[in-house]
């Protein structure tokens, strides 16, 4: 916002060299009044993301793979160590960075244990963070679909088929995914989720109608032995 401010001063300012005009002369005489009240939050701001950015990028190291062993998981731990050591040398640091880079350290060592496996394991997220999209996507389909809150049950009888990921721009490209899928893979899928619900339904029908089961049991019991 404030970046964008300051462009919209730069604008104003601008336009008042082609042309003086009163509404135009207030709002920046608004804006240079305001922001540089806000320049050294702002560049606090700026310094933090850059600390920020430079994580990221550490972490951002190539993953292993079948073909590649990538950076290694002790690697990437020095080059953050490193960055991190770099950030403990500055000085004469504003009360909010210290309090900020305080709160890097304590969060990078909360999580140091668990945080450079990925690069030694093939196939291992860096994080949950897909995982939970995908989880959190499943949900909002769900509650589209059924229209209900509680999704725990929905869930049980057809989560593992409520995954598919719904990204189709067109009804062509829809047709062009579900051609990837063969018919016999089709009939073999539905099939497994026709089974799968059949179960939840015998479920139901024991906890809500067990007499009437029972009574189904004795009847085809009678059938399967006329004799008795």
């Amino acid at each position: 916002m404030f970046k964008d401010l300051c462009a919209i001063r730069h604008t104003l300012k601008l336009c008042l060299t082609l042309r003086e005009h009163p509404h135009v002369r207030h709002w920046d005489i608004v804006l240079d009044q305001t922001l540089p009240a806000f320049q050294s939050a702002f560049d606090e701001v700026v310094q933090a993301l850059e600390w920020v950015n430079g994580i990221s990028e550490i972490l951002d190291a190539p993953l292993p793979t079948a073909a590649a062993s990538g950076s290694g998981g002790n690697a990437v731990a020095r080059s953050l160590a490193h960055h991190l050591g770099q950030l403990a040398n500055i000085p004469d640091l504003t009360p909010g960075l210290t309090q900020f880079r305080d709160d890097l350290f304590a969060l990078s060592e909360r999580y140091w244990s668990g945080l450079f496996h990925c690069y030694d394991i093939v196939g291992l997220p860096p994080t949950n963070n897909d995982q939970e999209s995908l989880y959190g996507q499943t949900k909002r389909q769900l509650r589209r679909q059924l229209g209900v809150s509680q999704l725990r049950e929905p869930l049980l009888r057809r989560g593992a088929w409520a995954t598919i990921q719904l990204d189709a721009d067109s009804s062509a490209d829809l047709r062009k995914r579900l051609a990837q899928v063969s018919w016999e893979d089709y009939a073999a899928e539905r099939a497994r989720y026709d089974r799968r619900q059949q179960q939840f339904r015998r479920r139901y029908r024991w906890r809500h109608h067990r007499d009437a089961v029972l009574q189904k049991r004795v009847a085809d019991w009678a059938v399967a032995v006329p004799d008795c």
